[in-house]
């Protein structure tokens, strides 16, 4: 699920609140600085008018290019697709015939729009991260936002339209349905489908009702279009919706691993499992002869309907998300990838035909998944379904495509780890060959891979992850790397999610410590008050204890460990952190940041990279009152997940994101590189000259 915005929607970030800091190292951070012992080949000298020459932000161009897409649909011989990821709201007209980028529109806002339906001639668009419903008139050009349906953080899933032309639209956090009359422009609110399902996922309509599928536990509820009066047709609920169709007096849909016919009544239902490979059928159509055919995640396999099975017909694109599955005039099929291609099935012999929407012009700068840099130079970023490395000494780039978002990196040895959402795959990229090879899935109700560390000695990596939407219990991935062997421990903290996983820095310490997040994967209620801290020991791979730091926060969002503290970021009070010495597990300090990110350790000081674009010190803990320092500031909203920092080894240095440029940041902490309003402008400028090109 997109939910970068919805989860950075209470952050409370303002650039007002730092603005006019007077940032000075006080004495306790001078005598912490690791200047005096170590030597980095970008500062070796105390006298701070040497260390903080030059600029404090370089950039190298843009960090990800992507041509992801959400939204598509088909209006005569063009298809109209959404742009994932661009602000504001990027939509683009490709000719089928020709198969070229004609027009490209922009809406007022969003970062995208999962939802696109046709309704008399005029295309329609649900946006995220502000719900509103959009027109396009193709004849005219004219982008028209016809309204708002939801809270700010809220999305617009799907869209449909009945026989008659009225426009159905399905919402998240409140899992409404919505109707849109374009003859009269009247929009009215049906009401939430069902309680305690936060999302409307999936709809359909026909001549009498509207149908919404639901999430996480997935019922079809439906609406009487007169009178709106609602009810479940669902037998039983199957898992989270994914497509819902309503077709020749019958409704379809894709639940958890099922394909579901039934009347519209909810009578004679028919449940097809999909084949054991996948996990959904994520988009789905019929035919005019009333075939019922669906695409498979995360083969992309495309499958027909052949009584109660599912028959393999072709694979067009791999490993990928589809975003629709349409019928064409001339018996082909056409299908929409999430990583931005449109391919043409010919359905008899199976061959398909693939355009590279990034070759065609529809694409932009890629809000960051992940960051990692390796010894030489070189930095790897993640992105939507790909990963780029960046040589920036040389001035080039190379693009790999992987299958879906790399939530965390990891460099070692010249190969670079992925744990990706949605699949959980766990990836090894060999960057310089090309080569991308599946080490395995985590699995075991887990979606979303949260963190990473590793474990030299052992050469083992650690995985945090968490459960999809109506699961609280998450897990922690031993991944024994030139075993090539994953192990996974669920509900290694109780029913929360793994959020983050650090590594004792102490010689002769095997400990791993993880972090909780009461939430798990949402739309759930908690069943604890608050996050808490798990020490693993390693070696047994058992839990040794379990700590309260903070009461009152429910969801943790990173932590590192640096001799013997335990430094902390809460995303649930978002930006409240804390440091806590291990032995005795003792809070000894709390503050509180703008928002929440990612922590990380660099020369015996301890950064915090947070939303809205800044970096501070927590720590070493010394002996003045120990509040977050800011170290630079005015980086811009370049993050999809939290920000994370990629360390040079041997300088004050790390790399990151200034907006979406891939960038090196200075960050010695006797070099503070002003406030956020006094810098802003000029990555402002940045983002401009990207969009540009």
């Amino acid at each position: 699920m997109e939910r970068r915005r919805l989860l950075n929607a209470g952050a409370g970030f303002s650039l007002a609140a730092v603005a006019g800091q007077t940032i000075t190292p006080g004495a306790a951070h001078a005598a912490t600085t690791p200047a005096a012992t170590t030597a980095p080949a970008d500062g070796g000298t105390t006298t701070a008018g040497h260390r903080c020459s030059g600029t404090p932000v370089s950039t190298f161009g843009t960090a990800s290019l992507t041509a992801a897409i959400v939204g598509t649909t088909v209006l005569g011989d063009h298809a109209y697709v959404v742009a994932r990821g661009q602000n504001p709201t990027l939509v683009g007209e490709i000719d089928l015939t020709t198969r070229r980028l004609g027009r490209t529109f922009r809406l007022d806002r969003g970062d995208g729009g999962w939802a696109a339906t046709v309704s008399g001639g005029q295309v329609y668009i649900g946006t995220y991260p502000f719900p509103d419903i959009h027109r396009i008139d193709p004849t005219t050009g004219t982008v028209t936002r016809i309204g708002t349906i939801g809270p700010a953080g809220g999305f617009v899933w799907c869209l449909t339209t009945a026989p008659d032309g009225t426009v159905y639209a399905g919402t998240s956090p409140r899992g409404e349905v919505w109707e849109y009359k374009p003859q009269t422009g009247t929009l009215r609110n049906l009401g939430g489908a069902m309680a305690g399902e936060q999302y409307v996922r999936a709809i359909a309509a026909d001549d009498r009702y509207v149908y919404a599928g639901t999430l996480p536990r997935g019922f079809i509820v439906a609406y009487d279009r007169t009178t709106g009066v609602k009810r479940s047709i669902t037998p039983t609920p199957y898992g989270g919706a994914s497509a819902l169709l309503a077709r020749g007096g019958r409704v379809y849909g894709s639940f958890g691993r099922s394909i579901v016919d039934l009347a519209p009544d909810g009578s004679d239902a028919k449940v097809i499992p999909i084949p054991a490979p996948e996990r959904i059928a994520d988009a789905m159509t019929v035919t005019a002869d009333g075939t019922l055919y669906c695409v498979g995640r995360p083969s992309g396999t495309v499958y027909r309907r052949d009584g109660d099975t599912l028959v393999k017909v072709a694979a067009p694109a791999t490993g990928d998300e589809h975003r629709a599955l349409v019928p064409l005039p001339d018996g082909k099929m056409l299908g929409a990838v999430g990583s931005g291609r449109l391919w043409w099935l010919d359905l008899p012999t199976g061959k398909a035909e693939i355009t590279e929407l990034i070759d065609i012009g529809l694409s932009g700068p890629d809000p960051v998944q992940s960051i990692a840099y390796e010894s030489g130079g070189t930095v790897h970023v993640g992105g939507h379904y790909s990963l780029t490395t960046h040589r920036p000494a040389h001035g080039t780039s190379q693009r790999i495509r992987i299958p879906g978002e790399p939530k965390t990196l990891r460099a070692i040895g010249g190969k670079v780890y992925a744990a990706m959402y949605p699949s959980t795959e766990f990836l090894e990229i060999d960057p310089r060959r090309g080569k991308v090879r599946s080490m395995g899935f985590i699995e075991n109700e887990q979606q979303r891979p949260t963190d990473m560390a590793y474990v030299p000695e052992a050469d083992l990596l650690l995985v945090a992850s968490a459960p999809p939407a109506g699961g609280l219990k998450g897990a922690l991935t031993l991944v024994e790397r030139s075993r090539g062997r994953l192990t996974v421990h669920k509900d290694v903290i109780t029913d929360q999610s793994v959020m983050s996983v650090a590594v004792d820095d102490r010689i002769g310490h095997r400990t791993a410590y993880l972090a909780g997040d009461t939430w798990g994967g949402g739309s759930v209620t908690p069943t604890r008050p608050n996050a808490t801290i798990v020490a693993y020991d390693l070696r047994r791979r058992t839990v040794l204890w379990e700590a309260t730091p903070v009461p009152g926060n429910a969801s943790l969002q990173h932590i590192e460990v640096h001799r013997g503290i335990l430094y902390g970021v809460y995303k649930r009070q978002s930006g409240n952190w804390f440091a806590m010495d291990l032995e005795t597990r003792t809070v000894l300090r709390t503050g509180k940041l703008p928002s929440y990110g990612e922590i990380s350790v660099h020369f015996g000081q301890v950064y915090a990279s947070v939303f809205g674009g800044s970096v501070y010190r927590l720590g070493p803990l010394g002996t003045g009152d120990d509040e977050a320092e800011l170290v630079l500031g005015g980086l811009g909203d370049g993050w999809y997940n939290p920000p994370q920092l990629a360390w040079e080894r041997a300088t004050w240095h790390a790399w990151g994101v200034a907006t979406r440029a891939l960038a090196r940041l200075r960050l010695d902490p006797l070099c503070p590189s002003g406030t956020p309003s006094q810098i802003t402008a000029q990555y402002e400028a940045v983002l401009k000259g990207l969009l540009a090109n």
